[in-house]
């Protein structure tokens, strides 16, 4: 049952990226694609997956249950996931208003506690990625690429 909500919320959230991907600029005389040719062969793969995914579980032998269980067991198992997808949420929210560099930082700082072991060894490292990777990142933008990020 899970399985199908997530694929049906993907193939909504797909649908509407796919219509907002017509309001990119158009192919200048030089391009060979237009701006909107990448994000649809992405959009279209994730489409195509969640839809192979819904047919799967609709064909799967074992029917889950929906019930609270279910739900407890399947956010203590996704717990990192879940919480990385929320931390992204606030990353977009808070991009425009705080900035790249300081949103960034937190996020990846925040991101790397939770994807590897909580030990004191791995802090130096988290710190030095989690600072130098967007410093790295927002001097390419601006100096090189001449690209002013928020």
């Amino acid at each position: 049952m899970v399985n199908r909500l997530f694929s049906i919320f993907i193939l909504i959230v797909g649908s509407i990226f796919f219509i907002n991907s017509n309001g990119f600029s158009e192919k200048s005389g030089v391009q060979t694609f237009a701006p909107s040719f990448f994000p649809r062969i992405i959009i279209g793969l994730m489409m195509i997956l969640a839809l192979s995914l819904l047919i799967k579980s609709f064909l799967n032998k074992d029917k889950d249950s929906f019930s609270m269980e279910t739900i407890k067991s399947y956010i203590s198992k996704h717990f990192r996931v879940l919480f990385i997808l929320f931390l992204f949420l606030l990353y977009v929210i808070f991009l425009n208003i705080v900035g790249f560099l300081i949103c960034s930082i937190v996020f990846l700082f925040i991101s790397t506690i939770i994807l590897r072991p909580f030990q004191k060894k791995y802090m130096t490292t988290n710190i030095i990625l989690s600072v130098a990777f967007p410093v790295i990142v927002l001097l390419v933008f601006e100096q090189v690429l001449h690209i002013y990020l928020p």
